[in-house]
């Protein structure tokens, strides 16, 4: 019985499922859609500008967005963000199906009018090398997967497509993809260069909903897939009015770029000068972003101990390792530092024994993309968490204790963000944790170290009172 109630709830959803694609591509036709990639970096940055047109009877008030790719990279899409053309506007767009997002318009479009849409979003991952191997001194070369039309439950009128960030690409047929649902008889795009850019279209004629053509794009990319797989960020953060804050990271990253072809050799590495020119597909470089003062007092280590090829350049810390990351390689290592306690904590007014801290979800090293991101904050001994803030979604939070130096009691508030699927341009967003810590909590710690120095003095100077000593028996005569 209970199994027919559940197939019979599934047929039912089936049907609304379809109900609703289909009542979708009536109400919006996309009069305009002009989709922008930039494939400088390690990972790919889409830009979609969108206007939508209400071809429904009534006013409407939400509209839903599918990302273009039907491949499987957008498993590993990053922070999909929707303002209205001129930002002044941010929509909160909701996950409702595979790929598929509702957003909530700021007011309902009257039929026949329309509304402009901007929506950023990025691929951490599906970049491929072509070939797989390479020989040291051969340059680069990425195939892109994608869908060359706007994959979106409403008909197009109107559709460009620019690719940006590359000097020299061309277009690849994909041999190796499934045909079975590829659309039939869609409109012929022939690229162009235009200032830069590789550009298709604008079209001219109607696309239909859900429009899918695979296209493969090889371009030349000769610098390394930066992949931080596992990322460690700690801030500990004082309970008194000390004048910095100590901050740890430690990485765990691998090149997801071309694997050497043979062995490697250190003197072909410094007979060609690649490490000079830092044009190369292997990562010999790291570079994070900062200011004049935040990497003043440094270090930075690795398994083996201190490395010491690492300089400062305008503020900038450019670290390298002990040896050029080819693709799939993997290197380790922890960068440390203190920042100033005035930049980053900051007391509540209004509120009694009340803290704000914000810190960076990110460091900022250059050019890279993350698998895991633990953020963790160590708050003093005894500190009460009110609230955290992080304009990015973090997949799990752990509040816990952690013994560490001088801690007597509990020890230290562990309070650990943990995320998935980010990138390098997130350095520019601030996570905010709010706490409670009073004075008297301070005091009493401060009372309960001076109790136990006082202990192990006293017992220290009682012991020596104890005469322990062992005499020679006299010679008997």
């Amino acid at each position: 019985m209970k199994s027919a109630v559940i197939a019979l709830t599934l047929f039912w959803a089936s049907l609304v499922a379809c109900f609703d694609r289909t009542h979708a591509a009536k109400q919006w036709e996309n009069a305009h859609y002009s989709r922008t990639i930039d494939l400088s970096k390690s990972f790919v940055k889409e830009t979609d500008l969108i206007e939508i047109k209400n071809l429904g009877s009534t006013p409407c008030d939400e509209y839903f967005f599918s990302l273009n790719d039907g491949f499987g990279a957008a498993e590993n899409v990053s922070v999909v963000s929707v303002t209205l053309i001129d930002n002044s506007f941010n929509l909160e767009p909701e996950l409702v199906g595979d790929k598929i997002y509702r957003l909530a318009l700021p007011y309902p479009v009257a039929p026949n009018s329309v509304f402009e849409l901007r929506v950023n979003y990025v691929y951490t991952s599906g970049l491929v090398t072509v070939p797989a191997k390479l020989n040291m001194d051969e340059k680069q070369q990425i195939l892109l997967k994608l869908n060359k039309f706007p994959y979106s439950a409403y008909g197009t009128s109107e559709y460009s497509l620019r690719f940006i960030g590359i000097s020299k690409g061309q277009e690849m047929e994909l041999l190796d993809e499934d045909k079975t649902n590829v659309t039939k008889n869609v409109i012929d795009l022939r690229p162009r260069v235009e200032e830069k850019a590789l550009v298709y279209g604008p079209t001219i004629g109607a696309i239909e909903p859900w429009t899918l053509q695979p296209m493969g794009l090889l371009y030349d990319h000769n610098f390394p897939l930066t992949h931080v797989i596992n990322l460690n960020r700690s801030m500990w953060i004082p309970a008194s009015d000390v004048a910095q804050v100590p901050v740890e990271e430690y990485y765990e990253l691998t090149n997801s770029g071309a694997e050497l072809k043979g062995g490697f050799s250190r003197i072909d590495w410094m007979k060609g000068r690649f490490e000079q020119t830092r044009n190369h597909w292997a990562l010999s470089h790291m570079e994070i972003l900062g200011n004049d003062n935040q990497f003043d007092d440094y270090y930075f280590t690795d398994k083996v101990g201190m490395v010491s090829t690492h300089q400062k350049v305008k503020g900038h810390l450019v670290l390298q390792p002990r040896f050029p990351v080819f693709g799939g390689w993997k290197y380790n290592f922890t960068l440390g530092w203190n920042n100033d306690v005035s930049q980053y904590i900051h007391k509540v007014d209004d509120e009694e024994d009340t803290y704000v801290a914000k810190f960076p979800l990110l460091n900022g090293l250059r050019d890279a993309t993350y698998k895991t991101v633990y953020l963790s904050f160590y708050l003093p001994e005894d500190a009460e968490l009110v609230n955290i803030a992080s304009p990015v979604e973090f997949s799990e939070l752990i509040v816990e204790n952690e013994m560490s130096y001088l801690d007597v009691s509990n020890g230290h508030v562990k309070v650990t963000a943990k995320y998935e699927n980010l990138f390098d341009d997130l350095h520019k967003v601030d996570v905010l944790i709010k706490y409670r810590y009073t004075k008297a909590s301070y005091f009493w710690k401060v009372a309960k170290i001076s109790g136990f120095v006082f202990v192990g003095l006293m017992s220290y100077y009682l012991l020596s009172l104890i005469d322990i000593s062992v005499e020679k028996e006299q010679e008997k005569k």
